[in-house]
C-alpha cells in the first residue's frame, strides 16, 4: 500500500552566503558596529576611584597624617611616594581618589616639616 499523501518535499534551504558581500547593517546602518555600551553603575565607578595607585596614594597619605598625630613619629620619603601614586592615579583618569591623595600627602608632608622642625 501506497501512503495517500505522496512524496514528501524537502523544505526550501535559504542559500548560503556569497562571499565577499557585506554583513547585514547594524543599528546604526554600519557594518559590524556593535551598539554602545551603557554607563557604568554609580558604585562600581565609585570604587574604581579607589584602586591601584589611587588606593597606594590615599593608604600613604593616611599613614603620613595618623601616625605623626597618635605615635609623634614622621616619615621622610612616603609623603613624597604617596603624593607621585596620586598623581599617577590622576593620570589614569581616577581624578576623586588621586586628588585625595594627594591632599593627604601633602597635609603629611606639612607634618613631617613641622615635626622636623621640632614644632
Amino acid at each position: 500500500m501506497s501512503d495517500p499523501s505522496g512524496p514528501t518535499t524537502p523544505a526550501p534551504m535559504t542559500p548560503p552566503p556569497v562571499y565577499g558581500t557585506p554583513p547585514p547593517a547594524g543599528p546604526y546602518g554600519q557594518p559590524g558596529i556593535p551598539p554602545p555600551i551603557g554607563p557604568a553603575p554609580v558604585g562600581a565607578s565609585i570604587v574604581r576611584q579607589f584602586t591601584g595607585p589611587a588606593l597606594v596614594g590615599v593608604l600613604l597619605g593616611l599613614a603620613t597624617v595618623i601616625v605623626p598625630l597618635v605615635w609623634g613619629y614622621v616619615f621622610y620619603v612616603l609623603p613624597v611616594a604617596g603624593f607621585l601614586a596620586g598623581i599617577a592615579a590622576i593620570r589614569r583618569g581616577q581624578m576623586i581618589g588621586g586628588i585625595i591623595g594627594v591632599v593627604l600627602n601633602a597635609l603629611g608632608a606639612v607634618l613631617t616639616l613641622i615635626g622636623l622642625t621640632g614644632g
